[in-house]
């Protein structure tokens, strides 16, 4: 059994003899090489950490004690010891393994790090803290590259940590893997080594500081000769004594038992100190160890044979070698152009630069603050520089760029690479907040090129500038563009429009930065939609923004950055300051941050991928915010909703329930709005206006199949052009059909359950379509299946309504009978007529006078009840049913209790229907009416003892 199979965490780990740690070393570089060719990975880094890795948990105790990886690309093998190798097959993967240390990931990833030079300040932080807190034991241990010490966070962190003599226990290990040590020179640094950080050793330093430091001039003389001797094998500590740190080493990185004793015996001592390993990156991996560079970071490739170089595609070029030909001819062509990069020769594509133009060419090390101001001198005396930085480090001299360059408008140039989602390396890599924080800096100018010809104008148009300007683009290739080969400029804030709607009645101008217009044009494409390459975040082409707001329903803006204060915002801002009204759906990175994934992957996660931009525009041109309902419901009740929906079919009432289920809003369904009642200023639901028509008719069995968005009185009125008979009784009552069939709505002795043969209905929960008998939708006296707690969750989208072969007038209700003496003239559309005529004496038009028809249910009593009522109330207006209950009138109860025509401010009664309740002019809201209603219940229920219930929906 291979040792590495026994690792499960680092106390797995201790239980082996010293000896037999350099056998795990092998199998743990060989996992690594095998594991990370498969996944891709940073490798050379991690494997020349390997040994240094055991010794640490084989001395200390983590979780407890704590250990800060700088940068993190060495950490693999620390993960391997935590618990987590049979995750590596997701390294770097969506939701899989971090390729850097992760504190959400393992308790033992003290700190997340990524970006350089920062450990050393964590390390330090931790120390303090256990210390304020009584935690004396705990060891806070920083292992930083040679490189990461060039930052000057990190310089600044050992100043700090200087000041500090005891009672903190802080080691920052100095991974050096830049230099070699010869074998004399580090026999002698070995033994020093062991020597200085033993116990004996140690013990007589601190008598003598106890000692001398009373006497100055021994004291001196002391710390003088010490530091000497120190500096004859170990020059690299004068740095580290500078700052008054006690240094060890340099040592052997790859001899385990060397390290584990020099380890053990600082683990004996106190206060901050510097140990110094030298190892080699890529060590045990011989490709890696003869090219390091090219085995830094890695994609898939094949371990025994290595990577293979890929040639550059001169006819499909990346963005970045892109501009490393452009800054090339830019350079021959400009003798002032001087290229800047903080440490990224390579990645940002200088290394051809260098070797042209070597004396205008400056890699300042791990160093973006100095890397711009640097630049920004330059700037003053007529240099014109080219800072090529990723777009993450940039965020490091976000100071240097306001305050060094933007304030003095001095015309430095930025090339920012990686702008945008870049893919595994996650959070810490993500380009996403550039636009937003350039974007508010004055005078600074910021170009998004949409392919490789525009980013060669850009970079151009960028150079020749004598302001401030950014070119931003993308990690990877471009769309294919051939770029032209001279050196031509674009026109300062002007976009250019790639594709224009062929509608005469355009709907959607598709507003895209960068590498976002090639992704849009399939949605342009599928929508018939403008699209628009706005070229330049600042300034904005406002000519443009105007003529799309003109001409277009909605602009949609499309950027691969983060939405909030991002170019959208932009947009927005310059509509607004324009006084132009319209709609803008702003699309970008979602205000979280990013993990790491495929940019495909990433893409989908922030809906910026063409399905989810499809269902995102359709969703703005159905759903509206904070719509005003008046002219949506009958009582004229003003109050808005929070979102707002008119869908005409099946798909958009999906699409919309959707929506209404990300944002974790209710839904509302609304048909005419003929017996609702608003009693909020606010709703804060998704209102859904049914809207879905058509009106199908089968002669031969006499059934008609209705869209529930279709008018219920315009439904009566075709039924009847067909010749048939059966609603007419039903005619002028407002609503919907879908209404209709969820209230059972009645009058003149008729309901529309007597005609209703089926229902489809929409199940949001299963977004399935089912058909529901007569019977199943359970019809009672202004009840149904639907307003009960089963069946509200359904939605109907169309009635089937079956007429009888042989029509019967409907006289039951007796006012309706009193106009029908002679039967010859009683024909289903005489009846609608005179029902037509009979609304309209006693109901007001709710054009005129607003209100949602009768407000109260006639109510049913018992027979006793009853009894009672008439022995009081000989007049009393009522209606037998079966079972021997009796239904009164409402109306003549409100009428008894003197409150027709009554009213209360603009709600009230009624004059020619007690039972109707009115919004004079529209003006009063909808608790008022609800407490008008109450009075009124109260005040029949004191008279008579009934209770009325409101028949309308109340929607709050």
């Amino acid at each position: 059994m291979r040792l590495l199979n026994r690792i499960h965490s680092p106390k797995d780990l201790k239980k082996l003899s010293v000896p037999m740690l350099p056998t795990l070393a092998r199998e743990i570089r060989e996992f690594m090489v095998d594991s990370v060719s498969k996944t891709g990975g940073h490798l050379a880094s991690s494997l020349g950490a390997v040994d240094l890795t055991l010794a640490l948990h084989y001395v200390f105790n983590s979780p407890y004690d704590k250990i800060i990886f700088d940068v993190g690309h060495q950490a693999y093998a620390h993960k391997m010891l935590t618990g987590r190798m049979d995750q590596f097959k997701t390294l770097r993967q969506y939701h899989g393994l971090s390729g850097f240390p992760k504190r959400g990931e393992s308790e033992h990833d003290a700190f997340g790090t990524a970006h350089s030079s920062t450990s050393i300040s964590a390390a330090l932080g931790m120390a303090v803290a256990d210390a304020m807190n009584g935690e004396k034991d705990a060891w806070h241990i920083a292992v930083i590259g040679d490189g990461a010490l060039t930052g000057g966070m990190a310089v600044e962190a050992l100043n700090h940590a200087g000041t500090y003599k005891d009672g903190i226990k802080l080691l920052i290990i100095v991974n050096d893997n830049d230099c070699s040590i010869s074998p004399s020179v580090g026999a002698l640094n070995h033994h020093l080594a062991k020597l200085v950080s033993g116990h004996a050793f140690s013990s007589a330093r601190n008598f003598s500081k106890r000692a001398l430091k009373p006497l100055p001039k021994l004291w001196n003389l002391f710390k003088s000769m010490e530091q000497r001797t120190v500096n004859f094998v170990a020059p690299h500590s004068t740095l580290f004594s500078a700052f008054d740190l006690n240094y060890y080493g340099p040592v052997d990185g790859h001899d385990i038992a060397n390290l584990i004793t020099v380890l053990r015996n600082i683990k004996a001592l106190d206060g901050p100190m510097v140990l110094h390993v030298v190892t080699k990156k890529g060590k045990g991996y011989a490709p890696a160890e003869e090219n390091p560079t090219l085995y830094h970071g890695v994609g898939k490739f094949d371990p025994e044979k290595g990577i293979v170089e890929k040639k550059p595609d001169p006819l499909h070029p990346t963005y970045t070698e892109v501009f490393s030909r452009w800054v090339c001819d830019m350079a021959a062509a400009d003798e002032r152009l001087y290229a800047i990069t903080p440490a990224m020769r390579e990645g940002s594509g200088l290394v051809e630069f260098e070797k042209r133009f070597p004396e205008r060419y400056r890699d300042v090390a791990i160093a973006e603050q100095h890397a711009v101001t640097f630049a920004a001198g330059l700037a003053t005396s007529g240099i014109k520089p080219v800072v090529a930085i990723y777009s993450s480090f940039a965020q490091r001299a976000y100071d240097q760029i306001l305050h060094d360059v933007a304030i003095q408008n001095l015309p430095v140039m930025f090339a920012i690479d990686r702008g945008g989602l870049v893919g595994a390396d996650g959070e810490t890599h993500q380009g996403v907040f550039d636009i937003a924080y350039l974007r508010s800096i004055p005078n600074m100018t910021i170009m998004t090129p949409s392919d490789e010809n525009e980013c060669r104008k850009m970079l151009t148009t960028a150079f020749k500038m004598d302001t401030p300007a950014a070119v931003r683009y993308p990690r990877g290739k471009g769309p294919g563009v051939l770029q032209d080969e001279g050196l031509e400029t674009l026109e300062i804030g002007k976009a250019r429009v790639i594709r224009e709607s062929a509608k005469q009645n355009k709907r959607v101008a598709i507003l895209a930065f960068g590498l976002m217009v090639s992704r849009m044009r399939e949605v342009a494409e599928k929508l018939d939609a403008t699209l628009v390459d706005m070229r330049f975040v600042k300034p904005l082409d406002r000519e443009m923004l105007a003529q799309m707001a003109a001409t277009h329903d909605l602009l949609c803006t499309v950027e691969d950055g983060v939405a909030a204060g991002g170019a959208g915002s932009g947009v927005l801002e310059a509509l607004s300051e324009m006084g132009m009204d319209v709609p803008v759906l702003v699309l970008g990175i979602k205000d979280r941050f990013i993990p790491q994934g495929t940019i495909d992957e990433l893409m989908r996660e922030n809906e910026l991928d063409t399905t989810s931009v499809l269902r995102r525009i359709e969703e703005a041109l159905l759903i509206r915010s904070f719509v005003d309902l008046k002219p949506h419901n009958t009582m004229a009740v003003s109050a808005k909703a929070r979102y707002f929906a008119e869908v005409t079919d099946r798909r958009e009432l999906e699409l919309v329930l959707d929506f209404a289920r990300r944002e974790n809003i209710e839904p509302f369904i609304l048909g005419g709005g003929s017996n609702l009642l608003i009693a909020s200023h606010l709703v804060n639901r998704l209102v859904i206006k049914m809207n879905m028509k058509g009106f199908e008719a089968r002669t031969d069995e006499k059934i008609v199949k209705v869209g529930a968005g279709e008018s219920w009185h315009e439904t009566v009125r075709r039924v009847l052009d067909l010749g048939w008979g059966g609603p007419e009784n039903l005619a002028l009552i407002p609503g919907t059909v879908g209404g209709a069939v969820v209230q059972n709505i009645g009058a003149y002795g008729a309901e529309v359950a007597q005609f209703v043969r089926s229902v489809e209905v929409f199940d949001p929960q299963t977004s399935l379509v089912r058909t529901l008998t007569n019977e199943e939708c359970d019809f009672g006296y202004r009840h149904s299946v639907f307003k009960t707690q089963a069946g509200s969750k359904w939605i109907v989208l169309a009635v089937e309504l079956a007429f009888d072969s042989q029509w019967s007038a409907n006289l039951s209700y007796k006012e309706l009978a009193l106009g029908f003496k002679d039967s010859q003239e009683t024909t289903p559309q005489a009846i609608f007529e005179a029902v037509v005529a009979a609304r309209s004496r006693k109901l007001p038009d709710p054009k005129v006078l607003p209100s949602a028809g009768s407000f109260f249910k006639n109510p049913v009593v018992t027979r006793e009840v009853f009894q009672q009522l008439l022995e009081q109330f000989p007049s009393i207006v009522h209606y037998p049913l079966s079972g021997g209950r009796e239904k009164l009138a409402a109306g003549w109860l409100i009428d008894q209790a003197g409150l027709k025509g009554m009213r209360h401010g603009f709600a009230g009664t009624y004059e020619k229907q007690a039972l109707v309740l009115v919004n004079h002019d529209g003006a009063a809201d909808g608790q008022a009416l609800l407490d008008f209603a109450s009075f009124i219940q109260n005040t029949v229920e004191e008279k008579f003892g009934v209770r009325l219930e409101p028949e309308p929906v109340v929607l709050k």
